[in-house]
């Protein structure tokens, strides 16, 4: 079975910090800063690097949360991180879209922070789906939880879960290699 743990952050960051991480990654994309070859809407530039206060505190969260996941300090080589919106008709192809983050010398973890989820989305499968094995094997939905970041290794295939709704579903995701 497929490890994974979720973590709350909803008392460090809030619902008025996370609009404003929904106000920055729609700046970001409508500057044109998103992945054209890869499902809109994906930035293409390191999230965590913008300069406020909510995004070094989503930051740490992701950082003390990896870290709470190995239940050890490690030390990191590299972050990286992105926000995603997405709605039904912006939403990737599900039958291809299954991947994997995996770098030669390196141990990956990845996580998926919840920023907002649509009200009339299902929550049990919204969030992301995760392969046991491979994407042809049995799969969990974790569910989404806004606030919460959910870590797993980066080796796992995952894909964002099915979305149904036409507003956005914000996401930020990162991986740290150790």
């Amino acid at each position: 079975m497929t490890e994974y743990e979720l973590y709350d952050w909803t008392s460090l960051i809030d619902s008025e910090a996370r609009r404003s991480m929904i106000t920055d990654i729609n700046q970001v994309i409508g500057d044109g800063h998103y992945w054209k070859n890869s499902p809109p809407y994906q930035t293409n530039i390191n999230i965590f690097g913008l300069t406020t206060d909510y995004w070094n505190n989503l930051k740490m969260s992701f950082i003390w949360s990896a870290f709470a996941y190995m239940k050890q300090e490690r030390q990191i080589k590299t972050i990286k991180s992105w926000g995603y919106r997405t709605n039904i008709d912006t939403q990737e192809d599900r039958d291809n879209y299954w991947h994997q983050h995996i770098r030669d010398d390196s141990i990956v973890l990845s996580g998926v922070y919840y920023v907002e989820i649509p009200e009339d989305a299902n929550l049990q499968t919204s969030g992301t789906e995760l392969a046991h094995t491979t994407p042809e094997g049995d799969t969990t939905y974790v569910p989404a939880k806004e606030g919460h970041w959910l870590i797993f290794p980066g080796k796992t295939w995952h894909r964002p879960g099915i979305l149904q709704s036409n507003k956005n579903r914000y996401i930020v995701a990162a991986d740290m290699e150790i």
